[in-house]
């Protein structure tokens, strides 16, 4: 069954993907062609107060924006197919599969021995993986690269600020980086993103620019959350289960209410809401959302965890590493289909089908996100040549944690 791709990006887009006010940018990271309709995060709707011009906090990375009008009608997406397809899952079998979850678990134990200090931090990177075809070869660019950096006072009304950059496009790659050197190594270069083509640049400028700073300890966090509010969660699987992570609290959450019983009274003035299924692809994007986007406390952080591994459809897969060269232990959804038509002027080379999951990647050592990453597990499409294992889009935890010092966005680039 295929989804209407724009109800779905109605109920599905989160207020922290929103893209930066660079307006190249913002067409890099709204102009996907990953069909990643009712994506990840349930939080559909900007909060209220909050101005579209900042950079507020995004999980996509693990990459996701919004599909532009001609873009959605251009991708469909297939409910959720249970497992990975044809040779099997790449965590290996049963045995290993119960050895990988028992390796989250450790990471959930030691998450909640994690120390709290007077500021909260996350400093990320998120990247698209463009297929790149020319006389030479074809070869993988990283585009709509981007680092974002936040910070929060631990004390409820504590001040919080972020900043935002762009980041050089690069090859994926070393081979890649080889095929990029073979074609000339080009500044600037072509790729088709969605409904249209789009340049990315080897050469950006990489200064930070401040997202927000808010002096009075007034942010919100995911749904809406104060400080205080985020401080005071539960801890037990369970509940962080029920209030975060069924159907009806992602619904409420997509419409952009802070509680279910605004979303009541959302629909009794307005009318009922589409209501949507979400399967283990967005319930794992929001375990990913809830502990890079917001100062949870280490014992939440460990209960999520928790509550993740036993979402249904979620299966641990044992070792991966994440796009910055770091090993931890992961969890990964369902696959979903998704299906490239030519209905937005899409080039015949980029239709076609394929199957791609979420995947959370966890540092075994302290229970923190490395990385979300976007993966292949059937080629077809635009990725008709790549092997099962490639990695379309990420968002990756260069550093997050907590500190007595007001953090600092770092000079270095990633890479």
């Amino acid at each position: 069954m295929k989804h209407d791709v724009m109800k779905a990006l109605s109920a599905a887009r989160p207020q922290q993907l929103d893209p930066p006010a660079d307006p190249a940018a913002a067409r890099a990271r709204r102009e996907r062609d990953l069909g990643r309709a009712l994506r990840a995060d349930p939080e559909a709707a900007p909060a209220a107060g909050r101005a579209r011009g900042r950079r507020p906090v995004r999980w996509a990375v693990i990459g996701t924006g919004i599909v532009s009008a001609g873009a959605a009608a251009a991708i469909a997406v297939s409910a959720a197919v249970p497992g990975a397809p044809e040779g099997g899952d790449p965590g290996g079998g049963p045995g290993e599969i119960s050895l990988g979850k028992e390796a989250v678990l450790v990471a959930a134990e030691n998450a909640a021995k994690q120390e709290i200090g007077e500021y909260w931090f996350s400093d990320d990177v998120a990247g698209q993986s463009y297929v790149v075809r020319g006389g030479t070869g074809s070869y993988v660019m990283v585009g709509a690269y981007t680092e974002s950096f936040r910070w929060a006072g631990a004390k409820p009304g504590s001040a919080s600020g972020g900043a935002w950059r762009m980041l050089p496009a690069r090859p994926q790659t070393p081979p890649d980086a080889a095929a990029w050197r073979k074609a000339g190594s080009p500044a600037k270069i072509r790729a088709w993103s969605g409904d249209k083509w789009l340049t990315l640049n080897t050469a950006e400028n990489t200064a930070w620019k401040v997202d927000h700073s808010d002096a009075s300890g007034g942010d919100q966090w995911y749904g809406r959350m104060t400080t205080e509010e985020v401080q005071n969660l539960p801890t037990d699987p369970k509940k962080l289960t029920e209030r975060f992570l069924t159907s009806e609290a992602m619904q409420w959450r997509a419409a952009g209410a802070p509680s279910p019983e605004k979303l009541n009274e959302m629909e009794r003035a307005h009318g009922p809401l589409p209501k949507h299924e979400f399967d283990s692809f967005a319930k794992l994007g929001a375990v990913g959302g809830l502990i890079v986007n917001s100062p949870v406390p280490p014992d939440v952080r460990a209960g999520l965890i928790r509550a993740a591994t036993a979402l249904p459809g979620v299966e641990a897969i044992g070792e991966a590493t994440d796009p910055l060269g770091r090993k931890g232990v992961a969890l990964a959804s369902e696959s979903r289909t998704v299906e490239v038509t030519g209905d937005s002027g899409t080039p015949p080379g980029q239709r076609g089908t394929y199957m791609a999951r979420k995947e959370l990647i966890f540092d075994k050592a302290t229970g923190a996100v490395l990385a979300s990453q976007y993966v292949l597990t059937k080629p077809g499409g635009p990725y008709k040549d790549r092997a099962r294992g490639f990695v379309i889009d990420y968002m990756a935890v260069r550093d997050t944690g907590w500190t007595d010092a007001k953090p600092q966005p770092p000079a270095k680039l990633p890479h």
